[in-house]
């Protein structure tokens, strides 16, 4: 049996590298990513709430989380404060105040939900079409190429 190249042995330990963190990345925890910017659980929970209700007061939150009021007005005040969360007053009923999530908050909480086919999709939004077209026929090759 002949040595490979150590030219292309190092190509093929880079090109491994490459395709472990592309798994690492579109199979990522959304959980480690909040924790990596300061949210908690909790935190997320009533993010994902509000964009799932659309904006509801306070009262309603912690009745569908099933948490005790001063604990979700807590937590909306520290959303709040980080300027992921909203309040505005009620228009039916001025003594009101509806909580609503910010446009980043909704696509957070979209990309959640999407799970790795979303930052995927969103990758390649970002992409330009000469760029998506060699992403997929370099990919079409090397599978080509392992068969």
């Amino acid at each position: 049996m002949r040595c490979p190249d150590p030219a292309i042995v190092a190509e093929a330990e880079e090109i491994l590298a490459r395709f472990r963190a592309l798994r690492r990345d579109l199979h990522r925890s959304p959980f480690a990513d909040a924790e990596r910017a300061g949210l908690t659980g909790p935190q997320v929970t009533v993010m994902a709430c509000l964009v799932s209700k659309g904006p509801v007061t306070l009262t309603e939150l912690s009745r569908v989380l099933g948490m005790s009021h001063s604990t979700v007005s807590g937590i909306v005040d520290r959303l709040q404060a980080r300027g992921l969360v909203r309040r505005s007053q009620d228009t039916a009923d001025r003594r009101r105040t509806r909580i609503m999530v910010t446009e980043t908050v909704t696509r957070y909480v979209g990309q959640l939900e999407a799970g790795p086919f979303g930052r995927l999709t969103t990758a390649l939004e970002q992409a330009r079409p000469d760029q998506r077209r060699a992403i997929s026929k370099g990919l079409r090759l090397l599978q080509e190429l392992l068969r």
